[in-house]
């Protein structure tokens, strides 16, 4: 481990993980967000030789760009990103090809005829020491309808043959998840070591709670805010807050109230994220957060993972996301570094919330003479049938409703802003 000149010791699970894949074991792992699964790509790196590479596939640019310029200028690895954005660049094929020790490409790429050239190079083929697929949950959910290719990236062994170890990664992973990647990888024919380091963060606090203003979701939320912002106020005054909507009119709509409530020159504080806007304003929106420049980010689930920024205080999801999974990859952008606490919130539609069992049974009611009583409306039930069941279950349980948030994280309901 001393290649890696790291400043802290390594987990066990880590070094593990790591002796294992260096092995040439076929590898599945499952860490929670902020556990450190960038070092496993920076060891096998590092420690495979700089006359190796390793393949990183990886969902998004905005994720690439951002472990590229983490491992070149922290951990002095030679790391690049190939997308359609600089394929024609003939010194990014040269540096894939002879020197890079990380190339981050996306599922497309991996099986694009661009990329087939390399690897129907042997010299290439024989550089390559693991392939690694970055949150591989996205093999189950966006891999049937939205980016097939992630299905098909078995047909990525039919050049690496049984000499390269494939290894998935992901903070979440339920049993049918798991079934997905094992079969859409084509697991089961090479040595394997499993893993499941867990994903509980003892620095972040939980709360689930009702969406009151369901048409302006933050004004449940304003006081987090710090009371007595004025002129003399600055950036950092205001804690770091990321905010999921369900839409990108529901980012700008929350970017517009959480700016009306700051003073005149802490506005520009306040932006929004989404699949929408340009790769440049992505790469501003994240730079800007990290540095401190921007203190809200509202985003869509285009924000839902990736893209390091340690000291977010809040991560705020409104609505029902589409999974547990989704749920967690958000609320997993908060309190990333050690040092720092986070706060997860949840705030749900009441339709979401099963009815509450009547005190007295039907019959009973019909016997006393009383009027029925209105068990559920039946678009709630409709609604309700249409969540995930994980997510379903855990909207109600008790253990949704039992995070303990410190004394100054109060969530305050607010009817409108003045």
């Amino acid at each position: 481990m001393l290649k890696l000149k790291l400043s802290y010791v390594p987990d066990n699970w880590q070094i593990h993980l790591i002796i294992h894949i260096l092995r040439g074991f076929d590898s599945i792992f499952l860490a929670g967000t902020g556990y450190g699964k960038s070092l496993i790509f920076e060891a096998v790196a590092a420690l495979g030789g700089k006359k190796k590479v390793t393949i990183i596939i990886c969902p998004l640019k905005a994720l690439e760009a951002d472990q590229v310029r983490t491992f070149m200028h922290h951990a002095g690895i030679s790391a690049i990103l190939v997308n359609e954005d600089n394929t024609s660049d003939p010194t990014v094929w040269k540096k894939a090809e002879k020197s890079a020790q990380l190339v981050y490409i996306s599922p497309e790429m991996a099986l694009s005829d661009s990329f087939g050239r390399l690897w129907m190079d042997l010299k290439f083929r024989r550089r390559v020491n693991a392939l690694i697929v970055d949150e591989a949950h996205c093999i189950d959910e966006w891999g049937e309808e939205f980016r097939p290719k992630y299905r098909e990236l078995h047909r990525l062994r039919n050049f690496t043959g049984l000499e390269v170890p494939f290894v998935v990664c992901t903070a979440t992973c339920a049993t049918s998840t798991f079934n997905v990647i094992w079969s859409s990888l084509g697991f089961g024919h090479r040595p394997f070591w499993g893993l499941d380091a867990g994903s509980d963060r003892g620095n972040l606090f939980f709360r689930t709670r009702t969406l009151t203003n369901i048409h302006n979701p933050v004004l449940d939320v304003l006081n987090l805010l710090p009371p007595g912002l004025d002129e003399t106020s600055v950036p950092a005054d205001i804690p770091k807050i990321l905010t999921y909507h369900g839409s990108v009119a529901g980012t700008g709509k929350a970017k517009t109230m959480w700016r009306r409530t700051l003073p005149l020159h802490l506005r520009s504080c306040v932006v929004s994220y989404s699949a929408e806007i340009s790769e440049a304003a992505k790469k501003n929106c994240w730079e800007g957060f990290l540095s401190g420049r921007y203190r809200i980010l509202c985003a869509t689930d285009a924000a839902g993972m990736g893209c390091n920024v340690p000291d977010v205080e809040y991560s705020i999801v409104f609505e029902c996301p589409r999974s547990l999974s989704v749920l967690v990859q958000r609320w997993g952008r908060a309190g990333r570094s050690r040092e720092g606490i986070g706060t997860c919130m949840f705030f749900v539609q009441t339709w979401a919330y099963r009815p509450a069992p009547p005190g007295v049974g039907l019959a009973v009611q019909r016997v006393k003479g009383k009027d029925k009583l209105t068990i559920e409306l039946q678009s709630h039930t409709t609604s309700q049938g249409k969540l995930e069941a994980n997510l379903e279950a855990f909207i109600n349980s008790g253990a949704s409703q039992e995070g303990t948030l410190l004394p100054h994280q109060i969530s305050t309901t607010f009817d409108k802003h003045i």
